[in-house]
């Protein structure tokens, strides 16, 4: 029910968003979610939180929730207490709406009051699953493609002109992809008719997600481009060969994982991925792929993973990867490359 991706929030992260009710500010969050983009519903009310029971609830009630928190299009509109009960006042109850509402307030519904007073239970509070803001499309898997943004009208591409490293880094690190390894423009804009966002995005590199970071119109409304831009993440980010404790052209194969440097296991290490690490490491061409001699001590720092290398990609991680059952990678079965 939840999204198959993760995002670089958890837990009780959420975001406010005031709207008008009667004179009075209505704040909206999710809350209890894996991310921001998803939880329970709750909107404040005379200064206390409460839920919107799910008498009613549907996918486009969601919908007017995620539009409103700008989190892109509502996956799934779980009922049953689905990220658990709340505590406190239950403000709404029979809530239905079109999509198109401005605020939950627009909807039909039959009133805000306490419901909790009249015998409803939090057993039965509603939530809302949103896509978020941004995404990778059509590339290999959720962590590479066109970078896309979504505000309510549908997904749009973002143009490949000024668009930044420290921008493509905030993007993978909320998608819980790892880091940018690639940023490519020229790239078709797909399905989107040619319609581009109209903002340019500033990020730093360490804001929490793309939602946070500063956003500047387009001079005339039209970003300059030659194509939507494509971006790659990977939590692979470095390869190595050490022996004797140098970094050399010969020696045990490690990866940079997530900022840990890790020894990947030798079961199904092939010749076509010791070409692949000897190339991007400036060593010429794989000669041998030895097991054991190069090995460390205690196999808590080794990687169960499978590279599955034509031999032909520049980077290891460009790879297909699998992850392996538990396979018998202790210290002395790790994988190795001598190199040209």
């Amino acid at each position: 029910m939840a999204l198959n991706r993760h995002l670089s929030l958890q837990g009780l992260c959420f975001l406010l968003l005031s709207t008008v009710l009667r004179g009075q500010a209505l704040e909206l969050r999710l809350k209890d979610g894996g991310h921001r983009c998803e939880g329970r519903v709750e909107v404040k009310h005379q200064g206390k939180w409460g839920t919107v029971n799910d008498y009613q609830w549907s996918l486009m009630s969601a919908a007017v929730v995620c539009k409103l928190l700008e989190c892109g299009a509502a996956v799934d509109a779980p009922g049953g207490a689905y990220f658990g009960p709340a505590v406190g006042p239950i403000w709404f109850s029979s809530v239905s709406c079109k999509g198109t509402e401005s605020s939950l307030f627009d909807c039909t519904h039959s009133g805000i009051k306490s419901y909790h007073n009249d015998g409803f239970s939090h057993n039965w509070d509603a939530g809302a699953v949103c896509s978020g803001f941004v995404r990778l499309a059509e590339g290999n898997g959720h962590c590479s493609g066109r970078v896309e943004v979504h505000s309510g009208g549908g997904w749009t591409p973002v143009s490949d002109g000024n668009f930044t490293l420290p921008t493509a880094q905030v993007i993978c690190a909320e998608l819980g992809c790892g880091k940018a390894v690639s940023v490519l423009g020229h790239r078709p804009f797909g399905a989107s008719e040619g319609r581009v966002w109209a903002e340019e995005f500033r990020c730093e590199g360490e804001e929490p997600e793309l939602l946070s970071c500063p956003r500047v119109p387009c001079p005339g409304g039209t970003c300059h481009h030659s194509g939507a831009v494509h971006l790659v993440c990977s939590a692979y980010t470095e390869v190595r060969l050490i022996k004797n404790g140098t970094n050399q052209c010969e020696g045990q194969v490690e990866m940079n994982i997530s900022g840990r440097w890790r020894a990947l296991c030798a079961s199904q290490w092939s010749l076509a991925n010791a070409n692949v690490v000897c190339r991007q490491l400036g060593c010429g061409v794989a000669i041998s792929t030895p097991r054991g001699p190069y090995s460390v001590e205690g196999s808590d720092q080794i990687w169960k993973a499978q590279f599955h290398c034509s031999g032909a990609e520049s980077f290891l991680w460009s790879c297909p990867v699998t992850a392996l059952g538990a396979p018998d990678c202790t210290h002395g079965n790790t994988a190795s490359v001598i190199c040209s």
